[in-house]
């Protein structure tokens, strides 16, 4: 196994929370590109989108990448654009065990409708918008996600097997 793992998939596919346990189970570090930004810029992603735009907080995401790919022991829980931009999903590739967490759109829509964190692509959508969005939103990403070098189901995820998985890998 790689001293890297980077989780991929859309938002409120639990990357965040899975990078823990993770990270607990190996006593790696957990680095969360979303937060990173945050605390570098002194900015959150939902104000970077809204003051500066989706390209300036992507290039931002980007930068922040490329800082976590550069850890040692780690497992980073990737924004759900940050693969899918630039050449993110090469570079994550190149240099770590990648993990996408796939998660059905109406389970996704589920978890974005009820978050704690408000995501700036989300925000002010009914439910059946949310779906759409969610939906349209995986057709396009998902052939770069599954460029990840494992893929495993969001859903009711066997943490005891996705060890085996990485342990085996």
């Amino acid at each position: 196994m790689k001293n890297r793992i980077v989780l991929v998939g859309y938002s409120g596919a639990g990357k965040s929370t899975i990078a823990r346990k993770i990270a607990n189970y190996f006593s790696f570090s957990v680095l969360d590109t979303d937060m990173m930004l945050e605390e570098k810029y002194h900015i959150s992603v939902y104000d970077t989108f809204e003051k500066y735009g989706e390209e300036v907080f992507r290039q931002l995401e980007y930068k922040i990448l490329l800082e976590a790919l550069q850890q040692k022991n780690v497992v980073i829980a990737t924004g759900g654009g940050a693969p899918c931009f630039f050449d993110a999903m090469k570079r994550i590739n190149e240099t770590a065990l990648s993990i996408y967490i796939e998660m059905d759109p109406k389970s996704l829509a589920q978890r974005l409708r009820y978050a704690k964190v408000t995501r700036p692509l989300t925000i002010n959508k009914t439910a059946e918008e949310l779906l759409s969005f969610v939906t349209e939103q995986l057709e396009v990403r998902s052939s770069i996600y599954k460029q990840a070098k494992l893929t495993v189901k969001g859903e009711d995820l066997d943490f005891g097997e996705l060890i085996r998985l990485l342990i085996n890998y």
